[in-house]
């Protein structure tokens, strides 16, 4: 954990991190948060009980650990802050309430066939609204703003999502993050959605657990995230884990059109597109991923065809990303019912056993804990990382307010 410091004029930083304490404790006395942040106890003392009067801890009764009186335990209190967070998807998006404690409140969500941008931000904004409603209104000026996570190049993959060419050009000139700005009232933080996904893992799910990961997300393609030592890494260009155009074997599917190169991407194997261009070749035809359960079972065959040669092709991804970095696991989600994702993990671990090259150290393979709405999650995480983390390389140099770009 990041450590504090004594020294003057560190009084925010040193809140931040004991703020950051209590989230990853969970609950700890005025002695442990000084023993665990390397502050004094006269340091810690003032700082959380200025953060109660604040509103941002809350006392959590006694709790007697060994000889001596029994230790006043802290907590974050989860209505000292509120988020927003919107999943801007390329067939759905998700904008979701939380806490300060990682509570979602309220959720609002839509499909549809093409991404329109002047109907997206609608629906958006129209989102945001309602979801404000839900707070009184003493808890939403403490709403401490909204992070979106959406691709980064959504005119791109201008054929596979059935774009005209004046739509694609549109989201191509489009600053959304800006356009949404001027329509809201509150501070907007931008990510990568399959980066804003690995950081809701990380904090919500299997990052108590392990520290160097490669996270996969399916969603209608393929994205991820880089997490080392606990910390999401971006790169030099903000898009490390873009994995959809990671080279792979061309596809074993018939209804995968023939590879224009020597080799085929992962986006175009590993992906819910993939899914469903090959379930409509089986004569299953689905407009948005959350009708796949009212054709099961009847197209199980179909989607364990897609299982079979997906977790192949992200087989050949994972090992060329642990040749590059020593991952310790692989953590698999994405916009897919439970059952197939466990499936889908399920098979890559075997595979991946089965395929492992000499020399390549075989990572775990994890199936993720926040599931479908990992995407939104992390983005509502953003403002919270940027008004109370103290670890600034995890902020990524992509997340500023739309006014600071």
């Amino acid at each position: 954990m990041s450590k504090g410091s004594n020294s003057s004029g560190l009084r925010r930083y040193n809140e931040r991190v004991l703020i950051s304490a209590l989230r990853s404790l969970g609950m700890a006395s005025k002695f442990e948060l000084a023993r665990l942040s390397n502050l004094t106890p006269q340091a810690v003392t003032r700082i959380i009980d200025d953060l109660e009067t604040a509103g941002l801890v809350a006392q959590r009764g006694k709790l007697q650990r060994g000889l001596g009186q029994p230790s006043t335990m802290y907590s974050i209190d989860p209505k000292g802050a509120f988020s927003i967070g919107v999943n801007l998807g390329r067939n759905d998006i998700q904008v979701l309430l939380m806490d300060f404690g990682g509570n979602v409140i309220g959720k609002v969500a839509h499909e549809f066939s093409v991404p329109d941008p002047d109907f997206l931000l609608d629906k958006v904004v129209l989102a945001i609204t309602q979801l404000q409603a839900m707070l009184s209104p003493a808890e939403q000026a403490r709403l401490v703003g909204v992070g979106l996570a959406m691709p980064w190049f959504m005119g791109g993959w201008q054929q596979e999502l059935n774009m005209s060419d004046a739509l694609a050009a549109r989201w191509n000139s489009l600053k959304f993050d800006q356009e949404l700005a001027a329509l809201v009232s509150l501070p907007i933080f931008i990510e990568n959605d399959c980066s804003a996904a690995a950081i809701a893992e990380l904090q919500f799910g299997l990052g108590n657990q392990v520290k160097n990961f490669l996270y996969v997300f399916i969603g209608t393609f393929v994205g991820g995230g880089v997490v080392l030592q606990g910390n999401l890494e971006s790169g030099v260009h903000g898009n490390s884990g873009a994995l959809a155009s990671m080279p792979v074997s061309p596809s074993t599917l018939d209804s995968c059109p023939p590879a224009k190169g020597p080799f085929e991407v992962l986006a175009n194997r590993a992906s819910i597109y993939v899914l469903r261009r090959h379930l409509r070749a089986r004569g299953f035809a689905i407009s948005n991923i959350s009708e796949l359960p009212n054709i099961l079972p009847a197209a199980q065959a179909a989607v364990d065809e897609w299982i079979e040669d997906c977790a192949q092709a992200l087989t050949f991804a994972v090992f060329s990303a642990t040749g590059v970095l020593d991952f310790e696991a692989i953590v698999l989600d994405g916009n897919l019912p439970r059952v197939i994702v466990l499936k889908l993990v399920e098979r890559l671990r075997v595979m991946m056993a089965e395929l492992t090259p000499a020399g390549v150290y075989l990572p775990e393979v994890f199936c993720g804990i926040i599931g479908v709405d990992a995407r939104a999650i992390g983005g509502a995480i953003l403002p919270f990382y940027a008004n109370f983390s103290p670890d600034t390389t995890v902020m990524l140099t992509n997340q500023a307010t739309s006014e600071q770009r």
